[in-house]
């Protein structure tokens, strides 16, 4: 059984080019979902024999395949990326005098945004339709099993797997997860040596979740230079493990402090980079604040790319010290959005005086709780359960 993606209705209503490439960490669903389409063949070059046939006979390869065909973790195989140009530029011609339409017929998924940037921009640009799909939303999950809590979400994650096989150990999972994807995949594939230091600079990285970001902090803590520090934190960016959030910025917004906020995508990999060992426990620990807002961020991206809206998020710090969790906005509105672990102490927050001025007073606000109802606390702020976040966005903006 699996949990029912919104990105699934996503992906049938706006792909529209020939290839179709679905970007993300590994083990988030991109074949289980993609395998849903009723696709006539599959490719997996996670298999070695396979990935090795495809490097070295492209052409072949292809030959083999009922189109339309998924090919997973297509990384591995480069060489198939000039290959497929070639056949889809060979269908264009052949139905260039038909003013004839071609369906989607390479469906491609991959997991390492460093092995794969380069090849899809020299090959499939014009051909491909490039989407990202994240871990689950706190929707997606809900939907799936409205008896999920927050708490075990904050611990778990994302990851789908730990929801449709819940006797799992999520620790044991998210470990294996760690040393497999990030420390391996990842960090071996950008040719990092100090393992040991990488994974001390991952730990302190994620015990900052939800923080402005000192990196000369960071690296004088894991004994590391300042600027390795900043290239693994941008690898990790590039992979879509953390997010350094903008802070936001215009003409008017001079008084803005410009050090990034720090997110993880994945609450369950930032909580078990904290050690965390019992989501109760966690629950009552100092850092399930930060986690929470962690959480809120999440949702918001995932909201943002399942449904392919087009939406700026940022957040908000002056050099007066005030700050707002995140500013989200569209060409017609503007939504400051805070993130509170209480249900009952959510109030109004107003805005300070630098916000007034570059927004004025039209911005809509609003708290996101851990649950409760949505409930209006007047002075434009509304109380929002991050179990309605996502629908409320979507209605919003």
């Amino acid at each position: 059984m699996y949990v029912q993606r919104d990105f699934l209705k996503t992906i049938r209503e706006s792909s529209n080019l020939e290839a179709l490439l679905l970007w993300g960490p590994r083990q988030v669903g991109k074949t289980t979902l993609l395998n849903q389409l009723q696709l006539k063949s599959n490719l997996f070059l996670d298999d070695l024999s396979l990935r090795q046939r495809a490097q070295l006979d492209p052409a072949l390869t292809l030959d083999d395949l009922k189109l339309p065909c998924l090919i997973d973790e297509v990384q591995y195989a480069p060489n198939l990326f000039p290959e497929i140009k070639l056949r889809i530029d060979r269908e264009r011609r052949k139905n260039l005098q038909k003013n004839k339409t071609i369906p989607t017929q390479f469906y491609l998924t991959g997991s390492n945004k460093t092995l794969l940037d380069e090849k899809v921009k020299e090959s499939l640009a014009g051909r491909c339709n490039l989407y990202t799909l994240h871990g689950l939303s706190v929707r997606e999950i809900l939907n799936h099993d409205a008896k999920i809590k927050i708490n075990s979400i904050l611990f778990r994650g994302a990851l789908p797997e730990l929801y449709v096989r819940e006797k799992i150990s999520s620790v044991k999972y998210l470990n294996d997860y760690i040393i497999s994807f990030i420390e391996k995949d990842i960090a071996q594939s950008f040719g990092i040596l100090k393992i040991s230091e990488f994974q001390t600079v991952l730990m302190l990285l994620a015990a900052r979740t939800g923080q402005f970001l000192n990196v000369n902090e960071v690296a004088g803590a894991a004994g590391v230079d300042q600027k390795t520090v900043q290239l693994w934190i941008n690898l990790l960016q590039k992979n879509m493990i953390v997010k350094m959030l903008e802070p936001y910025s215009s003409n008017l917004s001079k008084r803005i402090v410009k050090m990034k906020k720090l997110f993880f995508y994945d609450v369950g990999i930032c909580a078990r980079l904290q050690n965390h060992l019992d989501e109760n426990l966690l629950w009552s620990s100092p850092q399930a604040g930060s986690l929470f807002e962690t959480l809120v961020f999440a949702e918001i991206v995932k909201t943002h790319d399942n449904f392919l809206k087009n939406w700026q998020l940022s957040t908000w710090r002056t050099k007066a010290q005030a700050e707002i969790d995140f500013v989200l906005q569209n060409k017609e509105r503007v939504i400051f959005i805070e993130a509170k672990l209480g249900i009952h102490g959510a109030k109004s927050f107003p805005l300070d005086v630098e916000a007034k001025k570059v927004f004025g007073n039209s911005a809509r606000k609003i708290v996101v709780t851990v649950g409760g109802d949505k409930l209006e606390l007047g002075d434009s702020t509304t109380r929002v359960p991050i179990q309605q976040l996502g629908d409320y966005l979507l209605e919003q903006l």
